[in-house]
């Protein structure tokens, strides 16, 4: 309910592989946690896909974004803010915590017309959005059978942001990725294929 209690925080163990959320947000000592950025792994290290901002100052540049969108984040005035401007514009623009990824679902209370299904399936989801009166949403999907479920489409996650009232919504890294905690217990059933059980990660939204 008060956006300025959410923040991204990249994985303390970023340079060696990266951490689960569970221990992650631990650490942050997180009452809710969700996955962040995608990701891509070189030598070892997770490097987050495009840019990652953090505190108005760009922490990391990574590997292309494919998905579309662009930075995702909350500007200084804890309003979520969705934009394909370059990271120098954006935090010039007041941008605090923001990370590169999409599709962007809902921008300033209109949705994306998509086809279909949307594109990528169904699949273990997580998304991120901010109703008109400030109050933030977290969305984890899951998928790939886990708890029964084959997971979700991008439409069908338009559909759900819209039905809570979302003004400005967008798709974070999902697959194995989507996991949710809740004061540091892992509260969701993520799956990658072949295998079950959290991935590591290189950074999360959290609420504190």
């Amino acid at each position: 309910y008060d956006a300025s209690r959410i923040d991204l925080v990249s994985s303390s163990r970023i340079n060696y592989g990266g951490q689960l959320l569970s221990t992650l947000s631990k650490e942050q000592e997180a009452i809710v946690a969700i996955n962040a950025s995608g990701f891509s792994i070189k030598n070892k290290v997770l490097i987050p896909t495009g840019t990652v901002i953090q505190n108005g100052k760009v922490v990391s540049v990574g590997a292309p974004n494919y998905h579309g969108g662009g930075l995702i984040g909350f500007n200084n005035d804890n309003v979520l803010v969705l934009t394909t401007d370059s990271a120098e514009t954006a935090i010039k623009n007041g941008m605090r915590d923001a990370m590169t990824f999409g599709p962007f679902l809902i921008v300033n209370g209109k949705s994306a017309q998509v086809s279909g299904n949307g594109g990528w399936g169904y699949a273990n989801r997580t998304g991120i959005a901010q109703r008109k009166d400030g109050i933030v949403l977290f969305l984890v999907i899951d998928g790939r059978g886990a708890n029964g479920s084959n997971g979700i489409s991008i439409a069908d996650m338009i559909l759900l942001f819209e039905k809570y009232g979302a003004y400005n919504a967008a798709n974070l890294d999902g697959g194995g990725s989507s996991t949710l905690t809740i004061n540091g217990e892992l509260i969701n059933d993520p799956r990658g294929f072949g295998y079950t059980g959290e991935r590591y990660l290189p950074n999360a939204w959290i609420v504190k």
